[in-house]
């Protein structure tokens, strides 16, 4: 079944039951926009909720299958893992959006020093703001401002909106309030009369100091984050197995032993170590 197939039948007839109820995901619909999602909150919700159902739908016949099969297999299973699959599924639709927000926000923040080099050269020879935009758009520098800059060439374009009024319209859907702040300061300068060159300048100069600074701030938490693994990863997993080995050997329950070892092994040591790994990649600066 295509994509175009599978908006079209959520859009129709999910999002035609969903349609009175829209107005109570505006958090939701600004989310969206953030995280630079080119759908409409009726298209987004209609899409997850026909995946949501079709999953469950699986997974039901799925675990139906197996209690055919094996007759021992609890049946409190095959309704309570569809219903988890469906509320899974409806707790990514509201989660995800914020990490693409949060991505978005590291790309953007990330290309901005060297954008507003780029920027600072177009504004030298004499190029007025709306070219410069349109000229980002041809360039590989920065995909999550280049992206963004299409957009505000598009409202300009297209849509027939003045610079000052594309530029107001990329600051709210920023989910980064140093781009935002940047790009009113263009609108600032721009609408006061004021120097352009010299406030891109001066851009440049402050956002080149943020990022080095950003830089050696993540080198002295990894070093932080360095201690906490060796801690959490090495040396607290070998006193605790050595804790269990030992009350086992001094007349504690063996299988009780055992089955904590193996959480200890399988469950513990694995989500700390995927903890403190994903704290370093959120807040590792994008190069």
């Amino acid at each position: 079944m295509s994509s175009k197939l599978i908006e079209s039948i959520s859009y129709s007839w999910i999002g035609r039951i969903i349609e009175p109820y829209l107005s109570e995901f505006e958090g939701l619909k600004i989310t969206l926009r953030k995280a630079g999602v080119d759908q409409s909150i009726r298209m987004y919700l209609s899409i997850r909720i026909f995946w949501a159902i079709i999953l469950a739908f699986v997974s039901l016949i799925f675990l139906i299958a197996i209690k055919i099969i094996l007759r021992d297999f609890s049946v409190m299973l095959v309704i309570i893992l569809p219903v988890l699959v469906l509320i899974s599924m409806f707790v990514y639709t509201w989660i995800y959006p914020s990490y693409l927000v949060g991505e978005r926000k590291r790309k953007l923040e990330a290309a901005l020093p060297t954008v507003a080099s780029y920027m600072t050269a177009m504004a030298s020879a004499g190029v007025t703001p709306d070219r410069i935009f349109m000229a980002l758009t041809k360039e590989t520098i920065g995909e999550a401002i280049v992206k963004d800059s299409r957009k505000i060439s598009r409202d300009i374009q297209v849509f027939g909106y003045d610079i000052v009024h594309a530029l107001g319209e990329a600051s709210i859907r920023s989910p980064s309030a140093k781009y935002s702040s940047f790009l009113e300061g263009i609108v600032g300068t721009f609408t006061s009369g004021g120097e352009l060159q010299r406030f891109l300048e001066v851009s440049t100069e402050t956002l080149m100091t943020d990022k080095v600074q950003s830089e050696k701030n993540f080198i002295e938490t990894l070093g932080i984050m360095a201690e906490l693994f060796m801690v959490m990863g090495v040396v607290a997993p070998i006193f605790f197995i050595v804790i269990l080995a030992m009350m086992s050997m001094l007349g504690g329950s063996a299988g009780s032993s055992t089955l904590m070892m193996a959480i200890l092994v399988y469950v513990i040591i694995p989500v700390a170590e995927m903890t403190i790994i994903l704290l370093i990649d959120a807040q590792q600066p994008e190069l």
